[in-house]
């Protein structure tokens, strides 16, 4: 397998105008439909990838979601390389290439990127994405945290489907153009 076999999709769930958490990390604009979204793309996929502070915030959220979480195979991003949980199902690597190597000595050829904002933009740096996928909760604030963040870069995306989801949630599907 190489990287060419690999399906990297970037979901995440954001304000209107692109936030993912307010200023201070605080993501309690999220609506409860977003986690269900989430969970139902998890079955097509073979691994959750995160960054630890999103992990670790989302573990806060309660026994519900940490319960959700123990189903399902996770790779955290961290420079630290210390594993939060001892769960066996969590995988910590260092880098977006040894994230890759895991995935690929795993078997595992359809990556689920969703969060933090800066793990999203190092697999968009990485030119490994080949959709995004975003869930626009019906609210506004105009600082925060963007779904993308860190070192500048521009990424044309195609549109390919649009669906309007429960509690005012609107869903916008994109494929990321390759460069040729």
């Amino acid at each position: 397998m190489n990287q060419k076999d690999l399906i990297v999709t970037v979901e995440m769930a954001c304000s209107v105008d692109g936030k993912i958490a307010d200023e201070k990390g605080e993501e309690s604009f999220l609506l409860e439909r977003g986690w269900g979204i989430m969970l139902e793309f998890l079955q097509e996929q073979d691994v959750l990838i995160w960054g630890r502070k999103t992990f670790e915030s989302v573990c806060t959220w309660g026994e519900e979601y940490v319960q959700d979480l123990k189903k399902i195979p996770i790779i955290l991003l961290s420079r630290s390389k210390e594993k939060p949980v001892d769960w066996d199902n969590v995988f910590v690597c260092s880098s977006i290439d040894e994230c890759l190597v895991q995935c690929q000595e795993k078997n595992w050829t359809k990556l689920f990127v969703s969060g933090g904002a800066q793990t999203n933009n190092q697999f968009l740096q990485a030119g490994v994405v080949d959709k995004v996928i975003l869930n626009y909760n019906p609210v506004i604030f105009n600082q925060g945290i963007g779904v993308f963040e860190g070192d500048f870069i521009e990424q044309k995306l195609t549109l390919e489907q649009m669906k309007q989801e429960q509690q005012g949630i609107v869903q916008i599907h994109y494929q990321v153009e390759k460069e040729k």
